[in-house]
């Protein structure tokens, strides 16, 4: 197999090979995935169609002019076992449910259809799942028909051919079951796509409902992780793959409980140590500045018990940086001066701020009496 290069350019994409006509599908063209495999010894990266031209991506530089080309037949395969599977499930869902799939999208991993309505019982999705799957399992045959636009219209299609649709049109009808206008890759029987699963679904767009499959070798890699995440997970929990629901939720809940005991616990404890952490409050411009390094559980409940304290600056440690409290002075200017001098990010209201950094408490500290200093009477120490 050749193909001819008529033009070989540098861009954002890499080296882009250029042709009028080319024997690689374009990514994107139907929703479906575009061919990889080689041209002149250097691999396809990607292909897409621009101006009425095709553009190869490749991984290294060519000339113009005639090369051999290869093309990733496995891969290809794969791809017709996908666009089938899609075929088969979107008719599937009109029968069940008289629900229209409105979009198509074929990723690496898996694919996605957009159905016209939100929300959809899982029931319907279960049924029309096993209706997908009693039609790959009975191998029906895939034919192509080409005709004309009129004779086309004359098939029970699921979609009306689109206005952009110019001359002959390509008819994919999966034996007894399915009529669909369709330029892309498809099985020559049904029993080759071997399976269809639907592995998520989703509301998007407010009144879509997205469904994610996966198809052919890609559903059997699905099945294979999860069978080994759940030996894994049914491992680490010493219990049967049959009682780990349970077991997990039980898990949940003993966690939630003792959340919620530990919350309670830490906020006891930050009732306990505000006096002590008052008597040990820094002097500085009539304030007395509380500061607290500690667990986050406790020093998120300092707030709640000085917070609100007259003549009080409360600062306390956190995961990401410093919390800022304060009734008495703008808390919002404060942390913008100190974020300007040591250079960290941050900002908040009047009362309360954030100040993200990695810097030690010491130099928070040292910074915050400046500020205090600066704002009482003009100067720094």
């Amino acid at each position: 197999m050749k193909v001819r290069i008529d033009k070989v350019l540098k861009s954002k994409d890499g080296i882009v090979a250029i042709s009028r006509e080319s024997p690689f599908y374009p990514d994107g063209k139907g929703g479906q995935l575009g061919d990889r495999g080689e041209i002149g010894g250097k691999e396809v990266l990607g292909v897409y169609q621009k101006d009425g031209l095709i553009h190869h991506v490749l991984d290294g530089g060519i000339e113009p002019g005639e090369h051999e080309a290869k093309i990733d037949e496995k891969r290809r395969k794969e791809i017709a076992r996908q666009h089938t599977a899609q075929h088969i499930l979107s008719a599937a869902f009109i029968k069940v449910a008289d629900i229209e799939t409105v979009s198509f999208h074929m990723g690496e991993d898996f694919s996605t259809i957009d159905l016209n309505a939100a929300p959809i019982l899982e029931n319907v999705i279960d049924e029309a799942e096993e209706l997908a799957n009693e039609v790959i399992l009975e191998n029906r045959l895939v034919l192509e028909h080409i005709a004309n636009r009129e004779e086309a219209e004359r098939y029970p299609l699921r979609k009306p051919i689109s206005e952009k649709v110019k001359g002959k049109v390509r008819i994919i009808e999966v034996k007894g079951f399915d009529w669909s206008a369709c330029g892309g890759f498809h099985v020559s029987r049904t029993g080759e796509i071997g399976l269809v699963k639907v592995i998520n679904y989703e509301k998007v767009k407010g009144s879509l409902t997205r469904i994610y499959f996966v198809a052919g070798k890609r559903a059997l890699h699905h099945f294979s992780k999860l069978v080994k995440f759940s030996k894994n997970l049914s491992r680490m929990l010493t219990s049967s793959i049959d009682e780990m629901e349970s077991r997990i939720s039980n898990m949940i809940e003993n966690s939630r409980e003792k959340s919620a005991k530990l919350d309670k616990l830490a906020e006891e404890y930050a009732k306990v140590i505000s006096s002590n952490l008052l008597e040990k409050a820094k002097s500085c411009c009539d304030l007395r500045i509380v500061s607290f390094n500690g667990y986050e559980e406790v020093g998120k409940y300092l707030f709640k018990f000085l917070g609100d304290e007259p003549g009080i600056i409360l600062i306390v440690k956190t995961k990401n940086g410093y919390e800022i409290g304060s009734k008495s002075v703008n808390v919002g200017s404060i942390v913008r001066k100190i974020n300007t001098l040591i250079g960290s990010k941050g900002g908040g209201s009047s009362s309360r701020g954030r100040i993200a950094t990695e810097k030690p408490l010491e130099i928070i500290l040292q910074e915050l009496e400046g500020v205090l200093v600066e704002e009482s009477d003009g100067s720094r120490p």
